[in-house]
């Protein structure tokens, strides 16, 4: 149940990211919804969540919004599967790591599509202007990362059930 709710949250972000987002005052706000929320799946539910979440909901941007279909299934695949191995070989998984991993996942994300898109000379940006967009989405993915994590953790941790009380000395 709690995969369909990260699914359902994913599609949410894409839904945001693709509108409302995209609004004149609003477009300069360059937020990666998808690779925040991944990055706190692959917390909290483990890499393989992770990867075939990034995988669908990647396949699905692109087949709506996308130059060419598998840049984005391949990249949030990629994106998940590494977020939830880094964060699973940590011992204590702290607000500050993953932060940090949000922050290095955003930098590949956007390099990742970039190097990807100018492979196939499909773009015309500059490695200059990708820096500068990638340096932006790493702070306002780093504020987001900060607002959602509480609310990851209630949201998609199960709680362990224990099977006798403890006892009390």
């Amino acid at each position: 149940m709690k995969n369909v709710l990260a699914f359902v949250l994913l599609w949410i972000g894409l839904t945001l990211q693709a509108t409302v987002l995209q609004i004149p005052p609003l477009s300069a706000i360059q937020l990666n919804f998808d690779v925040v929320l991944l990055v706190l799946v692959a917390m909290t539910r483990g890499p393989r969540v992770a990867l075939v979440l990034g995988i669908v909901i990647g396949f699905i941007e692109d087949v709506n919004y996308g130059a060419f279909i598998g840049l984005n299934a391949f990249a949030y695949g990629f994106i998940g599967y590494l977020a939830g191995t880094i964060l699973s070989q940590l011992i204590s998984r702290s607000v500050v790591s993953t932060f940090l991993v949000g922050l290095g996942c955003t930098f590949i994300y956007d390099w990742l599509t970039y190097g990807m898109t100018r492979l196939f000379d499909v773009t015309s940006y500059s490695w200059v202007g990708v820096m500068t967009v990638s340096i932006e989405q790493m702070m306002l993915n780093g504020v987001l990362i900060l607002i959602l994590y509480p609310f990851a953790i209630r949201w998609f941790t199960t709680q362990e059930k224990r099977r006798y009380e403890a006892s009390e000395r």
